[in-house]
């Protein structure tokens, strides 16, 4: 049995193609891709017509945020039958068909878009707010407003957070934090000063920062404002996927030390952990208390996978997310 996939050709450079359906093992699921998000996490290696988690040589078919259908399932499957609509942790999923084994997926609540239900961007998101600490009144700034930055933003507020903060280059990033519920906004280089502590003179000053900084933007530039938002044994959160530059980042550990910080690293490896979050951000969605829906603004087709990954990229006018449409 063939299917249609989009495999990484070249830099910058997809290309659609007849291939295998995927055979399963006796635990594993073959889900029917109907949707699958873009992730920013991919775009470098996209970039340079790389990728993981491959054998030497191979053409990777990228994709890791799919919701679909159960169509076949192995022997010893459990909890799942055929057609149940789900989500999960699955790889491969830029192409019809995609398999993963039955305890890294979950049911989509039947009142949910397929759009609204990225089961994996919304673990990452969940785990991270999970690992944030967050006292009920506290400040929370958050650097980077692009797709993690507003969902984190979201969910600092059912925390607990008494005044939300947002950051970022691009008016329009400020524009759509302005509608996800933040109280100030700021270009990076506007910050109020009192949200900035970077010398020691600040603390007998009564500069406060705030109580939570979190470094949502992946970048260095961000990873350092970030820091200096952060106040006198607050936290500092690091969201960011970073990459480039080999993942290397310079950062103030003077700085860090005297304000005596936290810093969380608030990515989650732990499959089960993914799923229990996976789980209870798809009842959040479902009882109006998270917006995904609002967060997902320009869907592609299989055939436009560059284009879907160059919007990351060139952020179109209203761009947050984009995703792939597939059936």
């Amino acid at each position: 049995m063939k299917m249609k996939a989009s495999v990484i050709a070249g830099p910058s450079k997809s290309e659609l193609v007849e291939t295998d359906v995927p055979s399963i093992g006796d635990e594993e699921v073959l889900i029917r891709v109907k949707v699958c998000g873009v992730c920013a996490s991919e775009l470098h290696p996209w970039m340079e017509g790389a990728g993981w988690l491959e054998a030497p040589g191979k053409r990777p078919i990228f994709g890791h945020e799919p919701v679909g259908v159960i169509e076949r399932m192995g022997s010893r499957v459990e909890g799942f039958r055929v057609g149940d609509r789900v989500t999960g942790l699955v790889q491969h999923a830029f192409a019809q068909y995609a398999k993963a084994n039955y305890r890294v997926i979950v049911k989509v609540p039947e009142e949910l878009d397929d759009l609204e239900a990225l089961g994996e961007p919304l673990s990452c998101l969940m785990s991270g707010a999970s690992r944030t600490p967050v006292a009920l009144g506290d400040d929370v700034a958050v650097v980077g407003a692009g797709f993690m930055g507003l969902g984190f933003l979201q969910l600092m507020r059912l925390k607990g957070a008494g005044r939300l903060i947002a950051v970022d280059m691009r008016e329009e990033s400020l524009e759509h934090a302005r509608r996800f519920g933040t109280d100030e906004r700021f270009a990076p280089q506007d910050v109020d000063a009192k949200y900035k502590v970077t010398a020691w003179s600040h603390m007998d000053q009564g500069i406060p920062g705030v109580q939570v900084a979190v470094e949502a933007s992946g970048s260095q530039g961000g990873l350092q404002l970030a820091g200096e938002m952060a106040g006198v044994h607050g936290v500092l959160s690091i969201v960011g996927y970073h990459q480039g530059n080999g993942g290397m980042r310079n950062v103030n550990m003077e700085l860090w030390n005297w304000k005596a910080l936290t810093v969380i690293n608030a990515h989650e490896r732990r499959s089960r952990v993914h799923v229990k979050e996976m789980e209870a951000g798809l009842k959040l969605i479902a009882g109006g208390q998270f917006n995904m829906k609002d967060m997902i603004t320009h869907v592609y087709s299989l055939e436009e996978v560059d284009r879907a990954y160059d919007a990351i990229r060139t952020k179109p006018p209203g761009f947050i997310k984009s995703v792939i449409r597939i059936a």
